[in-house]
């Protein structure tokens, strides 16, 4: 099926009918105007893929003035256009000055139509790599942001941990989709990315959708992209996130959150894997590995006719969890050091150590914003510690009483039901049972809560 676009601009009607019956088989759409006034408007609203414009308009001009003045105007609308002069007055001094000021090709009145039909398709095939070039700085643009904004990596050495890195190992290789669960700030995203990394897809683009901070309005837009004209303000043509993830892999971060009616043209996507562009009828291929994450309990939102439970299926062919900080052990203090040695080098105060005291504290606390609050806070510690000792007040500012020469940690209700239950469970030698009636819960609800804590 055809999908290009052509424009032709000549005064003479006798030509324009003689074009676009030449062209009708080569293109979509032919466009025929006797003005040059009316191209401003035209290129305002829709992308051409080939120009074919006269040299003259005025009665009896045949310096190319006119050609050249609206070739440039042009050019300055979209730098990629695709210009065929035309003109009844083929002196050579006229085609060099058209080609010097951008035009692609050159054809003379009275024209050869197999000559006239193979410049159209060359033209189309031009402009069709203009576009791919486009595409590939867009994706250049993508990578080096992605390279400079410094990512973390996955690093954990517990039990907890090294399962994710081992299913990770297992599915990377191939093209599942993949639903990662977890709360906020457990790492969602740097699993993703271990995912692409370890994947044949390495070498492409990583596009980190984030849905939850998309509005309404503007997520078509943003995932499926836009034609020039498609609505206003769309001035040039623009890629979606899907087609920039073209060929790597697209993470669509809080899944959870997209309202239902985006939940069904993202199925329509997964199931058809091909999009169109607001403003366009063109399919263009979806080439890319899908991985979503939502800190939302999908099942529910299932039943509560919040999630299409097709799409559920559709983006979960595995799913990873990622484990929460205050239940990954070894893992805090080790994370606490990785982070106070990368804001030492960042904020130049080197030569930092954590207090004995302050390792207790870090060891022990519940982290309800999981790993990014504790690199906040290490970022924060650095900042505020006047010694070479970080210690606990330094970084938890807000539960220490400044106003005492020694400083009393606050801590939090979870904090104190841990240390309880850690406390029951070692004077009791580790026997539960004895544990739970010492706490006067169920043997059951102790279980739950050495899980929920990581006991």
């Amino acid at each position: 099926m055809l999908h290009n676009k052509a424009l032709i601009v000549d005064d003479n009607p006798a030509v324009l009918a003689a074009l676009a019956q030449l062209l009708e088989t080569e293109v979509e759409k032919v466009i025929g105007i006797k003005s040059p006034e009316l191209i401003p408007g035209i290129l305002e609203t829709q992308e051409m893929d080939v120009i074919i414009m006269d040299m003259n308009f005025s009665k009896g001009a045949t310096d190319g003035n006119e050609g050249i003045s609206w070739l440039k105007r042009v050019l300055q609308s979209d730098q990629d256009a695709v210009v065929v002069m035309i003109t009844a007055y083929g002196e050579m001094d006229l085609a060099i000055e058209a080609i010097k000021c951008g035009a692609t090709d050159f054809i003379s009145k009275p024209w050869d139509n197999e000559k006239l039909v193979a410049t159209v398709r060359s033209g189309i095939m031009l402009k069709e790599s203009r576009k791919k070039v486009r595409q590939l700085k867009t994706k250049q643009d993508h990578l080096s942001h992605c390279i400079q904004s410094g990512q973390e990596k996955l690093y954990g050495k517990s039990p907890e941990m090294c399962a994710v890195m081992e299913t990770i190992r297992k599915v990377a290789p191939s093209d599942s989709n993949v639903l990662v669960l977890g709360e906020n700030g457990t790492g969602k995203e740097l699993i993703a990315m271990e995912i692409h990394n370890a994947s044949d897809r390495s070498g492409e683009v990583f596009v980190h959708v984030d849905l939850g901070s998309i509005s309404q309005s503007l997520f078509e837009s943003e995932l499926f992209g836009h034609t020039k004209g498609a609505f206003t303000d769309a001035r040039s043509d623009k890629p979606g996130r899907i087609e920039i993830a073209s060929g790597g892999t697209l993470f669509l971060d809080e899944i959870g959150n997209l309202q239902p009616e985006m939940q069904t043209k993202l199925l329509n996507v997964l199931q058809n894997r091909e999009i169109y562009r607001i403003g366009s009828n063109k399919a263009l291929p979806a080439d890319f590995r899908l991985i979503s994450a939502t800190n939302q309990n999908l099942p529910e939102m299932i039943s509560q006719k919040r999630f299409r439970e097709d799409l559920y299926y559709r983006i979960n062919t595995i799913e990873i969890t990622s484990p929460p900080l205050r239940n990954r052990g070894e893992d805090i203090i080790d994370l606490a050091q990785h982070f106070l040695e990368k804001y030492m080098m960042k904020h130049n105060k080197p030569g930092l150590v954590f207090s004995s005291k302050t390792m207790d504290v870090i060891q022990g606390h519940a982290w309800p914003g999981n790993v990014r609050q504790l690199q906040h806070c290490m970022e924060r510690a650095v900042l505020l510690t006047d010694g070479r000792k970080i210690e606990p007040g330094d970084i938890f500012p807000e539960a220490f009483d400044n106003t005492h020469a020694v400083e009393t940690l606050r801590p939090t209700l979870a904090e104190l039901e841990l240390i309880t239950i850690r406390e029951s469970i070692r004077r009791n030698g580790g026997n539960l049972s004895k544990a739970a009636r010492e706490l006067g819960v169920a043997r059951s609800t102790l279980y739950n809560k050495m899980k929920t804590y990581g006991i």
